[in-house]
């Protein structure tokens, strides 16, 4: 009798874990504000009538320091907001679509190596690119 109840606390426990993990959300797109409107990035296609204007692409390298810090703003969000989003500005662009981007990721042995070897720091970089569009016609919602 013991060994079942151990075998369904082992179950519901791994089950815990299954749904645990299962809940990680992602998501495909998002509004960025723009001084007065917003520009709509997509990892997708849109399915409204617009114009490309063309491909565009953002890269941002660096180092992180002791092996974690990251003086430079080697990251996404500020690849987006200081590198990518003026460019899209100047190009008159209400979305990006199809975006993909990616970045250095090192494992935990590495960062304490470099926090170890701080006189050697790890690259970085990030890379984003896309489409950029302007709507012909009603944006999307």
């Amino acid at each position: 009798m013991e060994r079942r109840a151990l075998g369904l606390g082992l179950a519901v426990l791994w089950v815990g874990v299954l749904y645990t993990g299962a809940g990680c959300t992602a998501v495909s797109h998002a509004r960025v504000p723009t001084g007065g409107r917003d520009v709509l990035v997509t990892t997708s296609d849109v399915h409204v009538p617009y114009e490309s204007l063309g491909p565009v692409q953002a890269t941002r390298r660096g180092v992180y320091a002791f092996g974690f810090a990251d003086p430079a703003g080697i990251n996404l969000d500020a690849t987006l907001n200081e590198v990518l989003l003026p460019e899209l500005r100047k190009m008159g662009a209400d979305a990006i679509i199809n975006l993909r981007f990616e970045q250095t990721q090192y494992t935990l042995i590495s960062k304490i190596l470099g926090a170890i070897f701080f006189f050697a720091p790890l690259p970085a970089e990030v890379n984003i690119r896309g489409e950029a569009i302007r709507f012909t016609g009603e944006r999307p919602r």
